[in-house]
């Protein structure tokens, strides 16, 4: 897989900064999760040394809002010491180890409402980025 080292900025559309890495590149391999693949498909692309600025909707970005992955579940599912409170973002272990990022989106005595949408779904987003090296 190829390895990039790149500079970029990624904001709503709107021009509210979310992620950069401009003081201190970033080095990834694709596939390595790092960045969304959305976002390795645009530096796939780019040339080297080069700023290029992607406009991304928000379905060519990290997709649509979906109301399936907003999931009531019970206080008793949070951890004891667990401050439970609008927005905080909570993780979730499975039984087979793997882990799922929540945000609490609604609290109603016990029944507890997480959002299990990615934090930028459903917003068009802007990504700015230079690509300083590429190997193999």
């Amino acid at each position: 897989m190829a390895k990039y080292k790149i500079l970029y900025k990624l904001s709503h559309a709107n021009g509210a900064l979310v992620d950069e890495s401009w003081d201190e590149p970033l080095e990834f391999e694709l596939g390595d999760a790092q960045l969304d693949p959305c976002l390795e498909s645009c530096v796939e692309s780019c040339k080297i040394n080069e700023l290029q600025t992607f406009l991304l909707s928000s379905n060519e970005a990290f997709g649509p809002i979906y109301n399936e992955a907003f999931q009531v579940m019970s206080r008793l599912d949070f951890p004891q010491d667990l401050k439970i409170e609008l927005d905080a973002v909570v993780e979730f272990k499975t039984p087979t180890g793997d882990s799922y990022v929540g945000c609490i989106d609604k609290i109603q005595g016990d029944d507890i409402t997480v959002d299990f949408n990615h934090p930028l779904a459903g917003a068009d987003v802007s990504f700015q980025v230079k690509v300083l090296e590429k190997s193999k």
